[in-house]
């Protein structure tokens, strides 16, 4: 059951966790794609000549309409060669914010007029990739060519055929256009460092995902642990209570169901001849009633159903009287009471309550103290801190029993037990109604020396 509850527990913040991790680097990766492929847009866009007349023979270019002289972009007449029909020609338009770039004039059967590059590439490689643009209906795409990633944007333009230049005074005016439609601009840039390092941080980020929910696998594994653990310790605590009240109901319920046998099978007998079995079965009702006393009240403490009345009292005082009391009962194993208790110390509490802890402890310390030991009662004060001590010679409670001792029905080593009779019951009640009272009940043993018990109190 704990099993199942502590893998739901891990599984649920493993879904949280990695949805969170999974957002945080989809966010990282799309920022940075859109980053890079905004950059290469800007590059593709320098220079160009978005729907532009071009005038192959004057060197013209009409924008939107407006014509005006400028320097030429593909121009026959300009330094250059012919290779298979196309002029290649010197670059005087790419701008070096460009990056790594080329642009080619293709006519409307796609045939390859001219080339405007930086790069020492064979004609033939230029016309393969231009090829390979052209074949993609998109006007921007990715085309990939003998090891290298080209982004292309393609510009439709107009080739001017005939026009004519009126010189003015102010400037010179283009007039009486006639142009052919169809031809394309096409701007290329080489794209290849900026998709590896677009792969490179896909494979990074996929890796620290993959590494931050291994790790996190096993965080979340033992916090899932940690969370469970209370769960099985109480449930564990039930099952053992469930266990040892069973046991100590089921007693006196042999008794009672014993001596009523016996009774029945001497009916006849005269009532003074059954008076034994009576008185047995009248000490093991005692038995469980106290017992189940004892439990309503533990319930009620730990339930806060238990209300406090808190007045001003002589602690000291009440201490002593308690101490007196039980020096009646410590007479008869030969154990010493001694009382270390500084006068006239004074607490707002609830008094029964705390000279119920008292009461406890004392009753504990005589029932553990062997014969002829020795129980030293003190009471001291420490700034604003009240401290009850109760401290008794004996074999003392081992390390590994010590964290139980507050348990119910704990009672430590069964050879020792035993030998006392009582439910298990008190230190749990003394534990329960320290915590009510806002106090703090503490225990430590050496074995085969003392065991000291710990009240502290505001004042």
């Amino acid at each position: 059951m704990f099993k199942k509850t502590r893998n739901r527990i891990m599984f649920t913040n493993m879904l949280m966790v990695s949805s969170v991790v999974l957002i945080v680097f989809a966010v990282i990766f799309i920022t940075s794609y859109t980053q890079v492929q905004n950059e290469n847009l800007v590059k593709l866009m320098v220079d160009s000549p978005a729907h532009a007349q071009i005038h192959l023979s004057s060197g013209i270019m009409v924008r939107d309409d407006n014509p005006v002289m400028i320097e030429q972009w593909f121009n026959p007449e300009r330094s250059g060669q012919w290779i298979s029909g196309v002029h290649r020609i010197a670059p005087s338009h790419i701008s070096p914010g460009a990056g790594v770039s080329f642009s080619v004039l293709i006519d409307p059967e796609t045939n390859v007029l001219e080339v405007d590059s930086f790069l020492n590439l064979p004609l033939e490689t230029f016309i393969h990739i231009t090829q390979s643009a052209v074949e993609n209906t998109r006007n921007t795409a990715i085309v990939s060519v003998e090891g290298r990633t080209w982004q292309f944007m393609s510009f439709p333009v107009r080739i001017v055929t005939q026009a004519s230049i009126t010189v003015t005074s102010d400037a010179e005016v283009v007039t009486n256009l006639s142009y052919d439609e169809g031809y394309n601009f096409i701007r290329f840039l080489d794209v290849t460092e900026s998709h590896q390092m677009l792969r490179s941080l896909a494979l990074t980020l996929t890796g620290a995902f993959l590494a931050v929910l291994a790790v996190f696998f096993f965080i979340s594994r033992f916090f899932a642990g940690q969370a469970v653990k209370p769960m099985e310790e109480a449930w564990e605590k039930q099952r053992r209570f469930i266990t040892d009240a069973s046991h100590e109901l089921k007693t006196p319920l042999s008794v009672i169901n014993a001596n009523c046998g016996v009774l029945y099978s001497n009916i006849d007998e005269p009532m003074k001849e059954q008076v034994r079995w009576i008185d047995s079965i009248s000490r093991a009702t005692d038995r469980m009633t106290g017992l189940v006393g004892s439990l309503l009240s533990l319930a009620n403490i730990e339930d806060n159903k238990q209300k406090l009345h808190k007045q001003t009292f002589n602690l000291s005082d009440e201490l002593n009287a308690t101490v007196i009391e039980m020096e009646t009962v410590a007479n008869e194993k030969e154990i010493q009471i001694i009382r270390e208790i500084e006068p006239n110390i004074t607490t707002e509490n609830d008094k029964d309550q705390i000279l119920k802890i008292i009461d406890i402890l004392l009753e504990n310390a005589v029932k553990y103290t062997p014969l002829g030991g020795t129980i030293t009662a003190s009471l001291t004060k420490e700034k604003r801190r009240i401290i009850c001590t109760v401290r008794n010679t004996g074999e003392g409670i081992s390390r590994e029993e010590l964290p139980n001792i507050f348990d119910r029905f704990y009672r430590g080593d069964p050879a020792r037990s035993s030998e006392n009779t009582g439910y298990g019951l008190g230190l749990s009640i003394a534990k329960a109604i320290s915590t009510q009272l806002g106090a703090k009940l503490t225990a430590e043993s050496t074995p085969g020396e003392y065991t000291e018990f710990k009240l502290l109190l505001n004042e």
